[in-house]
């Protein structure tokens, strides 16, 4: 549904993460269907899932 490059530009977005990195989860869900992009208070967890979201990108929040 999205292009490598959509999901590398919107994680920059949303957590502030460098090209590479943006890469590597891109491709951690790409081939496992997941990738855990953040972990942070509940707040900011909040604040990254909109900004994944914006592009209708699957999120899911888990409280630990």
């Amino acid at each position: 549904v999205h292009t490598f490059e959509q999901v590398i530009r919107q994680l920059q977005k949303a957590i502030g993460c460098d090209v590479a990195t943006a890469q590597a989860y891109a491709m951690e869900v790409h081939t496992t269907g997941s990738a855990k992009v953040y972990e942070g208070d509940l707040e900011s967890c909040e604040r990254v899932a909109k900004i994944l979201e914006e592009i209708r990108l699957q999120v899911k929040l888990q409280v630990q």
